[in-house]
C-alpha cells in the first residue's frame, strides 16, 4: 500500500500533470459558455473530445506518478472511465436523453474516483481538500443533470460549462498547492 506522504510527494513532483487537466477543463468550459446554443452533434463531439483528452491525460498521469505499484489507481480508473465515455460519445450517435444520462454516469464515476484519490493523500495537505472538492463537484454535476433530465439543451450546456470551469479552477489550485508542498517553509 502506498503511504499517503509518499503519494503526496510523488504528486507534488508532478504537479504540472494535475494542472494540465485543470487547463483542459477550463478550456472546455469556456467553449461551452461562449457557445451555449451548440447543436447537439457538436456538443456530443466536444464532450467526447474533452472526455477522451482528460481520460488519456489522467491515465498517463497515474502511470507516470506510480508506474509500478498502481498507487494512483483511482486516477487510472477515472481516466479509463472518461476515455471510455468519450469514445462512446464520438462513436455512438446520441439522442439528447442519452447524452444527459452519459453525463450523469460520467459525473458519478469520476466524482467517486476523485474522492477516493483525494482520500489517499494526507488530510492536512491543500491538495487533499481541493481534489476532494473537485470530486464532490463532479457528484453534484451528476445530481443536477439527473434532476434536469428533461431540460433544454442550452441549460445542460450552461451547467456543464460552469462545472468545467469550477473543476478546472479546483484542479489548477490543487496543482499549485501540490507544487508548494515541495518548497521549503
Amino acid at each position: 500500500m502506498h503511504s499517503p506522504h509518499i503519494l503526496l510527494t510523488t504528486l507534488a513532483r508532478n504537479w504540472w500533470m494535475v494542472g494540465v487537466r485543470g487547463a483542459l477543463a477550463i478550456l472546455f468550459g469556456l467553449v461551452l459558455l461562449w457557445r451555449p446554443n451548440l447543436q447537439l452533434n457538436l456538443l456530443v463531439a466536444l464532450f467526447g473530445a474533452y472526455a477522451m483528452l482528460d481520460g488519456f491525460w489522467a491515465i498517463v498521469s497515474a502511470l507516470w506518478v506510480s508506474p509500478r505499484s498502481f498507487g494512483a489507481w483511482p486516477v487510472l480508473l477515472e481516466g479509463a472511465a472518461s476515455l471510455g465515455i468519450g469514445l462512446l460519445a464520438i462513436g455512438w450517435p446520441f439522442v439528447e436523453r442519452n447524452l444527459v444520462v452519459a453525463l450523469a454516469v460520467w459525473g458519478l464515476l469520476t466524482g467517486a474516483l476523485e474522492i477516493i484519490a483525494a482520500r489517499r493523500l494526507p488530510r492536512a495537505s491543500g491538495g487533499y481538500w481541493l481534489l476532494f472538492t473537485g470530486g464532490v463537484s463532479s457528484l453534484f454535476l451528476a445530481l443536477i443533470i439527473v434532476a434536469l433530465l428533461h431540460a433544454l439543451q442550452p441549460r445542460i450546456v450552461l451547467i456543464l460549462g460552469v462545472y468545467s470551469l469550477l473543476f478546472g479552477v479546483l484542479e489548477l489550485a490543487a496543482a499549485r498547492s501540490l507544487r508548494n508542498t515541495l518548497r521549503p517553509a
